[in-house]
């Protein structure tokens, strides 16, 4: 009883997973999608794109950002992430099937240039706006950054409080030592939780290689301290990060936005950054911008206050979120499919 627990925990049995489906008579091999998949989980093989199989698709978490950047629109993301039992249960918490936006009832069946001219300007923005990691090389005008950093200080948050404050990097030395800072702290969590043969980057590598028998000890208790940031396809994120030394947790964008939150903050302080954070990419995304969110950076950079406080981060105020910003190469706005919302009517 007590292995099949851990087992469950560990490696969730009767899963379902998501499908790359690619239509090679139009791939044309340019590998945007490879660059732009946040677990590394594509290669390009013969020219074409290929799943690496350095792990297996359940680490896929399903974004769909292969697709929304490929020129050619060959790659379609097939089927849903299940687990139908255990833990990590949550067949029952979704309706089967993603669907594209449906904000009208004309929209239902329909794909979304049918009935986009029916929306207003701030909902084609939501609809459309990408997490963006393909970025040119030049730099943001400070006033852009000033204006979208401007439109996240007019969010909403509790009692007025406005815990929030901003890092701008744009150093591109301070960026790199961040990328080293990333690959190094994290480098602990993948070595407890992940089997050790896939935390060097090798295509293909071995699928059917396990945990050892203390890492089936260890990870229980690394999910009930952190719960969903232990989920399987998380500790796949991370290792994209950690694995690949030339792996750039900041996409090679020339700014990096950190969100910082004021810990001694009225009420709901995440929730109050997130809101602002929210304000600022939205309002990017308007201007011809793109953005990502990086949530390993704030962790990675706990474990180096000096660093934190050559860069001005310094008590009450902590890291809550960063965003990279920069303009996108290439045109990448497709609406994607999402899961269906869940909503209890209560009339």
């Amino acid at each position: 009883m007590v292995l099949q627990r851990l087992r469950q925990l560990n490696l969730p049995p009767d899963t379902t997973f998501a499908r790359f489906e690619l239509d090679e008579q139009k791939c044309n091999g340019c590998g945007r999608c490879v660059a732009s998949c946040p677990i590394q989980l594509l290669m390009l093989d013969g020219g074409k794109a290929r799943p690496n199989q350095r792990y297996d698709h359940f680490r896929c978490i399903t974004c769909q950002n292969c697709a929304a950047v490929c020129p050619r629109q060959a790659i379609a993301i097939e089927g849903d992430y299940r687990v139908h039992k255990g833990y990590w249960e949550n067949a029952s918490l979704f309706e089967n099937g993603k669907t594209f936006p449906e904000p009208v009832k004309a929209a239902r069946g329909k794909g979304f240039e049918a009935f986009e001219k029916q929306l207003t300007e701030t909902e084609r923005v939501i609809y459309r706006r990408r997490s963006i990691r393909l970025y040119q090389k030049r730099q943001v005008p400070e006033e852009l950054v000033r204006r979208v950093i401007e439109a996240a200080r007019f969010a909403p948050s509790a009692g007025n409080n406005q815990p929030w404050k901003f890092v701008v990097v744009r150093n591109p030395e301070l960026l790199g030592e961040i990328r080293r800072i990333c690959h190094k702290s994290l480098r602990f969590a993948t070595y407890l939780s992940l089997p050790h043969p896939w935390l060097r980057k090798k295509t293909p590598g071995d699928r059917k290689t396990g945990l050892a028998w203390w890492q089936h000890a260890v990870l229980p208790l690394l999910i009930a301290h952190y719960q969903g940031d232990a989920d399987p396809r998380a500790r796949g994120g991370v290792n994209a990060v950690t694995s690949d030394p030339g792996f750039d947790t900041t996409f090679g964008a020339p700014t990096l936005i950190l969100i910082l939150a004021d810990k001694r903050a009225i009420g709901g302080t995440e929730l109050d950054t997130g809101i602002c954070a929210q304000n600022l990419v939205l309002a990017a995304h308007s201007l011809g911008l793109g953005t990502c969110y990086v949530g390993l950076i704030g962790p990675a950079l706990d474990f180096h206050p000096r660093f934190q406080r050559r860069i001005g981060i310094r008590p009450p105020f902590k890291i809550v979120t960063s965003i990279t910003l920069g303009y996108p190469r290439g045109k990448i706005e497709k609406v994607v499919q999402r899961e269906r919302a869940r909503i209890v009517w209560v009339e």
